[in-house]
């Protein structure tokens, strides 16, 4: 990520003034890169802005301030960065019973395994990407929260990026199986994302 430490704010009262008016100009770019799959699972596509707001967001709710820490958060945050080939996506499972989250996410096992994007009748099958802390060749628990990549090969990113072609996100779970078209300002939003080098 173009982001250093000094591009983040470690005055926590200064930030704590603008923050308002960040979140107001945060509102629009998350929603149109927000996509509900099913009544259950939200992706939100990640970009540079979205992903320095939120390094931004974990320095002030953390209270942090030493120069390591802030790089930390910047090189936790950096691994979602979409690329010219890459798109990446953080997934929600909204489980709001909370007497039955523990049951949903046995019952929903593997399914950040099972998030596709559907270009044109191509299937391009989403990759976890592990915490900073974890080890990758560990198979994860399924959790609430998880980070997914789409890797394109030349020929799916050139279909994605024809907006006359369809697209979808698709979870193709025994459990959860759901898909919604990428359409509109969330489609040019991530054909901007694939115009990035990387």
């Amino acid at each position: 990520m173009a982001l250093t430490v000094a591009d983040i704010i470690t005055d926590h009262q200064a930030y704590a003034q603008r923050r308002p008016d960040l979140r107001r100009q945060m509102l629009p770019v998350r929603a149109e890169r927000r996509v509900r799959v099913g009544d259950i699972v939200v992706a939100e596509f990640e970009n540079e802005q979205t992903l320095r707001y939120q390094v931004q967001e974990m320095v002030y709710t953390e209270r942090l301030t030493a120069p390591a820490d802030v790089a930390h958060e910047i090189d936790a945050y950096s691994r979602l960065l979409p690329g010219s080939h890459a798109l990446t996506a953080t997934l929600f499972l909204e489980l709001d019973v909370l007497a039955t989250v523990r049951d949903e996410l046995r019952r929903l096992a593997g399914l950040q395994h099972s998030v596709l994007l559907e270009i044109g009748g191509t299937r391009v099958a989403g990759q976890e990407i592990p915490g900073p802390d974890e080890d990758p060749e560990v198979a994860s628990e399924t959790v609430s929260v998880h980070m997914v990549r789409f890797a394109l090969g030349e020929q799916a990113r050139d279909l994605f990026r024809d907006p006359d072609v369809p697209a979808e996100l698709v979870i193709d779970h025994p459990a959860y199986n759901d898909g919604t078209p990428l359409t509109g300002a969330t489609r040019r939003a991530l054909i901007a994302d694939l115009a990035l080098r990387g």
